[in-house]
């Protein structure tokens, strides 16, 4: 008998195997750089989140701190409230009263504190206004830390009086600038 010879050949199974693990090789090196970059970008977002975090933990400290000034802020100013409300209930607080003195731009403001009457105060001076009114202020003895309640009284049916109104409140308003417990409304009796 006749012994056969067997030849195996390999070469295509190995071409198959290196394609094989060629392959992998190649796919699991993107793989990782893909894993590479995501783990950066979520490095980066828990840095930012962790660092938005530490702002609002610090705003909410500052918010605080802030409301915390003024919850004893108004406990030391309770006081200086209730005696300025007071006042103005038994009415001695400031009184602004605005009149018509004839038709058209002329009016005439009287200023009192109580019953007492502290100015006369003319359109003519009306560009001293903001001056006048501090002084009448200073004359009713309050000072610029006080807490003072004001009336503003006017007729807006009247042409003069209702032309003169936005006058007389942005004096008031600036004058608050000055005196920061001061506190007035505006009463307009021709309703």
């Amino acid at each position: 008998m006749k012994i056969r010879e067997i030849i195996l050949d390999f070469t295509s199974l190995l071409d198959v195997t290196m394609i094989i693990l060629f392959f992998f090789v190649l796919y699991s090196s993107i793989d990782v750089e893909n894993a590479s970059e995501k783990a950066k970008a979520a490095e980066a977002s828990y840095t930012e989140l962790q660092e938005e975090n530490e702002r609002e933990q610090q705003e909410w400290r500052e918010k605080a701190s802030q409301e915390w000034e003024r919850i004893l802020t108004a406990d030391s100013n309770a006081a200086a409230n209730q005696e300025a409300l007071s006042a103005y209930n038994e009415g001695s607080g400031l009184a602004f009263n605005l009149h018509e003195v004839e038709r058209g731009d002329v009016w005439s403001l009287s200023v009192l504190s109580g019953k007492k009457k502290l100015d006369e105060i003319s359109s003519d001076d009306q560009y001293k206004l903001k001056e006048r009114l501090k002084e009448c202020v200073q004359k009713a003895g309050y000072e610029s830390d006080d807490v003072l309640i004001a009336t503003f009284t006017y007729d807006g049916s009247s042409y003069g009086t209702a032309k003169a109104v936005p006058i007389i409140e942005n004096a008031v308003i600036n004058l608050q600038r000055e005196y920061k417990g001061l506190y007035f409304t505006s009463i307009n009796i021709s309703k």
